[in-house]
């Protein structure tokens, strides 16, 4: 195979969120669902307060790769209507969420997931499920 046949299959005009956009979805629907302007619901209440944040970046990311109008980046008023949470807990989950590279800021009081790392967010959330439906 030549050097450009090869270039051609390692480099892809999509993100890796858009190229696996259905079994994306259909992981986060067993946590979450969107409204049409962007507002996250949670239908998991097992869910930890980081998972929460996470959880309503990965599905805003997940929802701009299907709608243009919705953006991928969440505010921390956002975020807290969407979780419940307090501003200072959001702060604190949305720092750790970025040090553990699962999230940017791109600007203050703005959140935004990092798209290749939320599939494996998503089956981290959906293991103690599996777990529980094994042990029943």
């Amino acid at each position: 195979m030549s050097l450009e046949e090869l270039k051609k299959q390692f480099f892809v005009d999509e993100d890796a969120l858009k190229a696996r956009i259905e079994p994306v979805v259909a992981k986060a629907l067993k946590h979450c669902r969107i409204d049409k302007n962007g507002q996250v619901l949670i239908i998991d209440p097992s869910l930890s307060g980081k998972d929460k944040v996470r959880l309503t970046l990965a599905a805003r990311a997940i929802a701009s790769q299907l709608d243009a109008q919705i953006p991928a980046e969440v505010k921390v008023t956002d975020i807290a209507k969407y979780t419940g949470l307090p501003a200072n807990q959001i702060r604190a989950r949305g720092k750790d969420a970025i040090e553990e590279k699962f999230a940017e800021s791109p600007e203050a009081g703005v959140y935004r997931a990092i798209p290749h790392k939320i599939e494996a967010f998503l089956d981290s959330i959906s293991e103690p499920t599996k777990a529980k439906s094994k042990k029943d």
